[in-house]
């Protein structure tokens, strides 16, 4: 039995059930042949989410109660995209209104430690794991330690972590995962320092390859055991995959570090080359390979008070394609950015817009779907935490994108993606047995069978 799901351009019915018919056994070649093998086993999927961030829950907090629920549960419910992974800056990022710490000026001995005035981010997350069923694989990461710290002496514009402060940033650290225990959240993982390559306007820290390494091996990972947080899986890097074989090679021939890191971070900016993944994890196949962050920024337009291209068909398509080649090339995950944000694609205290998959207007409470939201949904809703990637392949020479799964029930989930403007003949072949079926232009199409 086949059961098949649709997301195309031109309709607003998105993840329409269509009819596929069943496979059958010597089934002849096509236009285009899709071949899944389940006998070739890949990596286990950990699963999807996102971050939560300041802007995340101050978009959301214009909403009733009631119809806050309805977009968290988009996101996390069984019925929504199956979200069980989140993302939670310690402190302020470039999406927040205004940057905070929570130590004062000065205080290297963090006596004065105070999380509470992000008590309503934590709350909001609460939200967001109770529509989860009660658990989030969570991971903490920094954008910056306090300006004091720091040789710039702000918290933004990079600048590079001092020495003399290096443990008292990482007990920082600890105090972070402790509160939020406190709170009754639970931080699985935590990144050493978000985009440790990239000076940036807002909040940011510059760590090399060595210094990076260093830091897990001689402060962070100590100040965890100290705290009885050794649990807390430490991921590195956090940045760019372009950068990632450089990055892994480079730490890990440090002394001891690779036996204490359990994964490796990276966003999708600056390039697509998803292929570097496949790399990393040939050099290092024991470690977690996950995406921890992606956005489609946008240009604000301050004479009409809009952001341009919020809603373009095409980021939904980047946002699959990508997906689609990540996980042919060993990611074991995928987390997204911001989940809400509002209709410029903030709140940014630096006028950073992006655009999240689902838009709130602060004005008018109105809720909106991008097309990234339904194409993350295409894989997050149907590809189970625990399966297992299979074989696929295709051999369509462009603009059409395969992946494959067996879940832990042993159902297989097919995604085929359409990029191009015309519809495709497929053959679809699953372990000897084939069908036939039409892939609309510029859609998406999730197949699980039984």
């Amino acid at each position: 039995m086949i059961t098949a799901y649709v997301t195309q351009k031109t309709s607003l019915n998105h993840f329409r059930e269509v009819k596929i018919r069943p496979l059958k056994s010597n089934f002849g070649g096509g236009p285009c042949n899709v071949v899944v093998d389940t006998s070739q086993r890949f990596q286990k999927h950990m699963g999807f989410g996102g971050a939560i961030t300041e802007a995340a829950w101050r978009a959301a907090s214009v909403l009733p109660a009631a119809e806050r629920k309805k977009v968290v549960d988009a996101y996390f419910s069984k019925d929504g995209l199956c979200y069980n992974m989140a993302r939670i800056p310690i402190h302020t990022t470039d999406f927040s209104v205004e940057p905070r710490t929570y130590v004062a000026e000065g205080d290297s001995e963090l006596s004065s430690f105070d999380m509470s005035w992000d008590r309503d981010r934590f709350d909001f997350y609460l939200e967001c794991r109770q529509a989860a069923g009660g658990s989030l694989f969570t991971i903490a990461a920094p954008w910056s330690p306090p300006g004091w710290m720091k040789d710039n002496g702000e918290v933004q514009h990079g600048g590079k972590l001092l020495d003399e402060y290096k443990g008292s940033w990482a007990q920082y650290c600890c105090k972070f995962a402790k509160g939020l225990a406190d709170l009754g959240i639970k931080v699985d993982a935590m990144t050493v320092q978000n985009e440790p390559e990239a000076v940036q306007r807002w909040e940011s820290c510059i760590y090399t390859a060595e210094e990076e390494a260093l830091f897990i091996r001689d402060y962070l990972h100590p100040a965890l055991v100290e705290n009885g947080l050794a649990d807390i899986k430490l991921v590195l890097w956090d940045h760019n995959r372009d950068a990632v074989v450089r990055r892994a090679a480079t730490s890990f021939s440090i002394e001891g570090v690779r036996d204490l890191v359990w994964g490796i971070g990276y966003h999708w900016y600056c390039c697509d080359k998803s292929e570097n993944l496949s790399v990393v994890h040939a050099l290092y196949p024991e470690k977690a390979l996950f995406l921890t962050e992606c956005c489609v920024e946008l240009a604000y337009d301050s004479t009409t008070g809009k952001s341009s291209y919020a809603g373009v068909w095409e980021h939904g398509e980047r946002y699959g394609r990508q997906i689609i080649n990540d996980l042919n090339n060993y990611s074991q995950g995928w987390i997204d950015w911001n989940i809400f944000l509002n209709e410029e694609g903030g709140p940014t205290y630096v006028g950073n817009f992006c655009e999240a998959p689902v838009m709130i207007d602060k004005h008018t409470g109105a809720v909106s779907y991008m097309s990234s939201y339904y194409y993350i949904g295409h894989f997050s809703k149907f590809i189970a935490p625990g399966a297992t990637r299979v074989y696929c392949g295709n051999d369509a020479l462009s603009m059409l994108y395969t992946v494959a799964y067996e879940n832990p029930d042993g159902k297989k989930i097919v995604v085929i993606q359409n990029t191009s403007s015309k519809r495709r003949e497929i053959t679809l072949t699953v372990d000897g047995k084939g069908t036939a079926f039409t892939v609309r232009p510029h859609s998406i199409m999730t197949l699980v069978i039984d």
